[in-house]
């Protein structure tokens, strides 16, 4: 029988993980702040009755519950704000307007829970977001003073608290553009990463990649070589390494211009590119010059792969040349032999792509 294990953080998604790592971060404060009413009310600090006392605390349990339930189900994936931010400070600025309804004569000190709040908001929300709690809190706060003023006002100092009110509205309206500025700080910083990130990818693209035909550059195909090498002395299967040569390719550039030999070359390149498999590699190995790995463990194979791709380029027509100009290209093509060097691979693929030149262009030859 299969066992399921649910944890309390996914382990397969970050971002997830993350949103409820900060979650729970906010649940322990809502167990400092219950700890620190407890201690208060059982001082007579405090004028509320056991049974509210239970009920306040009932619905942060329910209130956190909910939002891990959000949270851990993926429902807030669906929502514009997926962290759930400006819900959970709500509930947080609501719980701190009872908390500091019921407090006596430590209502002042009961304020400073409101900028616990707002320091959750700092990496998410913006001066607007901040703002409009802000105003939530001014409403809230100046409603409970007339409130007792009007109802209760033996249990309050009017202009003391008017003071109180008017020192949390210059506190949280500066929290808010201070919150806002390390947010868009915050933000700079991420969008400033993925485009290093950006750039490091491009980079090493760079570092690999020809710039003109954008096939793999010399340096990397010998790290290719290496590690085929490596893969056939450990008793893989061997490979085959073709060396090719655009005949007359100066005449292009001679008669027609650099622009357009960049052209040719391209064209050749891409063109080689598509009719190889996903398993070979394609390299500019200077100037006019290519080479292929191909992981052909019989030379036949490699062969028959190169010469197809001659016939290939040998139709290729290109734009701004003559209609009757075609390409026609040399290859030499030799077999990796168990435990020789790199170097002396290529150097033998060279002879033999020497040895085509030799005997009239337009061939492929084995060595």
């Amino acid at each position: 029988m299969k066992s399921y294990r649910i944890s309390v953080i996914p382990k397969d998604e970050p971002a997830q993980a993350l949103r409820i790592r900060r979650f729970g971060m906010a649940a322990a404060s809502y167990v400092m702040w219950v700890v620190l009413i407890l201690f208060c009310f059982s001082r007579g600090l405090m004028s509320m009755s056991a049974r509210m006392l239970f009920i306040i605390i009932l619905m942060l349990v329910l209130g956190n519950a909910f939002f891990y339930i959000a949270l851990r189900s993926g429902y807030n994936k669906r929502l514009q704000d997926p962290s759930l931010t400006m819900p959970q400070m709500v509930m947080g600025a609501l719980f701190a307007v009872m908390i500091t309804y019921y407090a006596e004569d430590v209502r002042g000190v009961m304020l400073l829970i409101y900028l616990v709040v707002f320091t959750f908001g700092v990496f998410r929300l913006q001066v607007r977001q901040f703002l409009y709690l802000t105003l939530l809190v001014l409403v809230s706060y100046g409603a409970l003073i007339v409130y007792l003023t009007k109802f209760h006002p033996g249990r309050i100092n009017t202009q003391l608290e008017v003071l109180a009110w008017v020192v949390l509205a210059s506190i949280l309206i500066w929290f808010s553009f201070i919150g806002g500025y390390i947010n868009r700080l915050r933000s700079s910083v991420m969008r400033f990463n993925v485009e290093l990130k950006q750039a490091m990818v491009t980079i090493a693209e760079l570092a690999i990649h020809d710039e003109l035909t954008q096939v793999f550059n010399r340096r990397h195909i010998f790290t290719i070589l290496q590690r085929e090498k490596s893969l056939a002395d450990r008793g893989k299967a061997s490979f085959v390494v073709c060396m090719l040569d655009l005949d007359h390719f100066k005449q292009v550039n001679d008669t027609y211009g650099h622009m357009m030999g960049d052209i040719v070359l391209k064209t050749v390149a891409q063109t080689i590119e598509k009719n190889i498999r996903t398993a070979d590699y394609l390299a500019r190995y200077g100037g006019e010059e290519f080479i292929l790995i191909l992981t052909y463990p019989d030379v036949e194979e490699g062969l028959k792969c190169a010469e197809r791709i001659c016939r290939i380029c040998a139709e290729l027509k290109f734009a701004g040349l003559p209609e009757s100009y075609s390409i026609t290209i040399s290859g030499g093509v030799t077999a990796y032999r168990p435990r020789e060097s790199v170097d002396e691979l290529v150097k033998r693929s060279d002879e033999a792509l020497y040895c085509a030149k030799a005997r009239g262009r337009n061939r492929i030859e084995y060595l």
